[in-house]
């Protein structure tokens, strides 16, 4: 590729230049970020995640959306058994993050955007992979076009909430100054995402890459540190409400636990029905059939 390259850093790193633990307060940020519990509690939860500031944003961002920032959300945190002890807390709420997100539009864009090192322009990314997913779609159904497709259904309005939902749990970078447009995801999350991705799902990995390579050499795309712009842009207006978001959210998780239960439901039902039509067919053989003394 021509130009700066998209730069692949190895995930390791995810701990490279951490901020001296000792000269943060963890217990009182988390206290402040509005996590629920006495001091000496949130100070020990706090040593727990390694008393790193991102990681403790992310932890106190993920208690008050999905739990009312009780601490009884820890619970629902994973234990990686992993051989990596250095970093393990962040990837852990990571881990749980993507766990919240399964399935939704918001983690495909973040693994997508997490291929870049750079600041990806948002409306020629959505170019670029709407008409990779539909060439995909019309010529083989591979676990690209499977991975892709939560974006495949997103009109505008619906990108404006990911991108907000995303930023306001602090997985992407807030807008650039002069540059709305480019969108950008914390240099420790994309290094965690982008090996998720690379090993969990190969094939979108590799043609993510291309793609995003694709993307930087057909469009001219400054650099991660940018000057503002003569011309003030306004930012978008905030379509949702903090409380509208968190809602929402939690009605979109109920509906998923819905489906699955239909689905369940379903299975069981054809599962009775096939026993049933295959006890009446031996019921009607041994009638035709029937065995002399």
């Amino acid at each position: 590729m021509s130009g700066n390259p998209i730069l692949f850093e190895d995930a390791s790193d995810l701990t490279n230049n951490l901020p001296q633990a000792q000269a943060f307060e963890g217990g009182r940020f988390l206290l402040e970020q509005g996590v629920k519990g006495d001091l000496a509690k949130l100070e020990q939860v706090a040593q727990n995640f390694d008393n790193d500031p991102l990681t403790l944003r992310l932890l106190s961002t993920y208690l008050r959306r999905w739990y009312a920032g009780r601490l009884n959300g820890l619970e629902s945190i994973p234990i990686l058994f992993d051989q990596r002890p250095t970093g393990r807390a962040l990837r852990r709420l990571l881990a749980a993050f993507e766990m919240k997100l399964a399935g939704a539009s918001d983690i495909t864009l973040l693994y997508l955007l997490s291929l870049s090192d750079r600041p990806v322009p948002q409306q020629p990314m959505k170019f670029i992979f709407r008409s990779t997913f539909v060439e995909r779609w019309l010529s083989r159904r591979d676990d690209y076009v499977r991975f892709l497709a939560p974006l495949g259904r997103l009109n505008e309005d619906h990108w404006h909430w990911v991108l907000e939902n995303l930023r306001r749990l602090n997985l992407l970078e807030p807008p650039i100054e002069g540059h709305q447009d480019l969108l950008l995801v914390p240099e420790r999350i994309r290094l965690y995402l982008r090996e998720e991705l690379r090993i969990k799902n190969p094939v979108a990995y590799k043609q993510g890459r291309l793609d995003m390579d694709k993307l930087f050499r057909e469009n001219i795309v400054p650099l991660a540190i940018l000057e503002p712009e003569v011309v003030e842009e306004k930012p978008k207006p905030v379509l949702w409400e903090m409380n509208e978001l968190d809602s929402a959210q939690q009605q979109v998780l109920a509906l998923r636990c819905s489906l699955a239960s239909l689905r369940q439901h379903s299975h069981d039902l054809n599962q009775h029905l096939l026993s049933m039509r295959t006890a009446n067919l031996m019921t009607a053989t041994q009638e035709n059939n029937p065995i002399s003394a």
